[in-house]
Parts: C-alpha cells; sequence; structure tokens
C-alpha cells in the first residue's frame, strides 16, 4: 500500500544546487547559502574527505560520496525532514526521488547554474583539472548537459521556486561569479520574465524558459 503524503504545519522543504560539472553552482548557489550561516551536502566535499582521510582512489571515493547523498536525500524524504544538496541533475535517479519527495508532501525550491554550450562546461572543468581539480568525462558531462535540462522540464510543474541563471561571464580569479537571472519561479508563479523576453533568452536556457511559459498558460 502505498504511503500517504504528510499533513505539517510546515511541510519539509528540498533545496538544490543544480548545474553541469563546471557552471559553478557552488559559486552561485553554495557561497550564498554559507554565507547565510547554512549549510548543504556538497559530493564533491565529501569524496575530498574520504580521500584525504582514507586514501581512497578518486573514482570509489566519487561513488561513495554519491551514494552516500543519494541515501540522506532518501532519509529526508521517508522521515519528512528538509535537506539541501548539490547534484548535477543530469540522470534520473535524483530526479526521480525528488518527483517522489513532493508526492509525499516535500516542498521543492531549485537553483540551477547553466553555461551558454556545453563546450564552455568542459573549458571550466578542463581549467579546474589543471588547478588540482578532478576529472570529469567528456561523455558524461555531454550526457548531463542535455540530461539536466530535461530534467529542470519535468520538474516545473512540481517547484515552489525556481531561478536558472547565466554563469557563463567569465570572471577574473578571487572575483565573485555574476550569473545572470533568467527565468524565477517563486511560490508557484512565474516571476520572471515575461513572454517577451524569450527572444532575448541565451539558446540553453530557452527550452527551459519555454516550458514554463507553457506551464503557466503564457504560450501554446
Amino acid at each position: 500500500m502505498a504511503a500517504k503524503p504528510r499533513k505539517l504545519a510546515r511541510p519539509p522543504v528540498l533545496t538544490v544546487l543544480a548545474g553541469v560539472n563546471g557552471a559553478g553552482k557552488s559559486s552561485v548557489g553554495g557561497t550564498a547559502l554559507r554565507a547565510c550561516g547554512a549549510e548543504y551536502f556538497n559530493p564533491d566535499e565529501y569524496a575530498r574527505q574520504l580521500r584525504a582521510q582514507e586514501s581512497l582512489p578518486r573514482e570509489k571515493a566519487n561513488a561513495i560520496a554519491w551514494a552516500y547523498g543519494k541515501g540522506k536525500l532518501a532519509e529526508a524524504i521517508e522521515t519528512g525532514t528538509d535537506f539541501t544538496f548539490e547534484s548535477t541533475l543530469g540522470g534520473k535517479t535524483i530526479t526521480d526521488l525528488l518527483i517522489h519527495a513532493v508526492g509525499q508532501g516535500h516542498v521543492l525550491d531549485i537553483w540551477f547554474a547553466g553555461l551558454e554550450s556545453v563546450d564552455l562546461h568542459l573549458a571550466r572543468v578542463a581549467r579546474r583539472v589543471a588547478e588540482g581539480g578532478h576529472p570529469i568525462p567528456e561523455v558524461d558531462i555531454r550526457k548531463r548537459w542535455i540530461g539536466s535540462h530535461e530534467n529542470i522540464i519535468r520538474l516545473i510543474p512540481l517547484l515552489r521556486t525556481l531561478r536558472v541563471f547565466d554563469n557563463s561571464r567569465e570572471v577574473a580569479a578571487r572575483e565573485e561569479p555574476a550569473p545572470v537571472l533568467l527565468l524565477s519561479i517563486e511560490d508557484g508563479r512565474l516571476a520572471y520574465p515575461g513572454p517577451e523576453a524569450l527572444a532575448a533568452t541565451p539558446g540553453w536556457a530557452k527550452p527551459l524558459v519555454a516550458a514554463a511559459y507553457r506551464h503557466f498558460g503564457l504560450m501554446a
């Protein structure tokens, strides 16, 4: 028998800092959260801790970190508690869990950082590797580029909050990122932009903005 949605005084909230590798989701969303004294689960940070503490190979540490984050999300859904975490949202597993969570009474908020092209994602990851960061296979980045956009579109009807940012602008080292807000859904309502802005929306984000317009009845 399927579990019934919970009825709570304040619904539990899932907050996702989303974006394909290299988009700067930690800089855009994570920095803002921590500046307010909030914390979130970052699988890259967790994997680095595992490697430092247990001398694990990078691939194994990454796999353990992903599984741990998935487990914490499942636990939050089961217990009806808040959870904030980072994800590429490039696959089905986490997206399906989020859909299930909303059905169980969770509220879903997503901040999504994107770039003007998959090639820019690849270039930024390559730069990070040159500076000592961890590599990501090109095929995975390309799959996540497509999958993350498709999954945001799947989730739009279920979201309380969605903020989509373009973080393509290059900034100097140690300079704060300068993301541009392209789409905002607040309290389940379209807040920005109006339909007249679609033509000026960067190409990568047009399908997301158009999906929001269709959901809110602003275009066929």
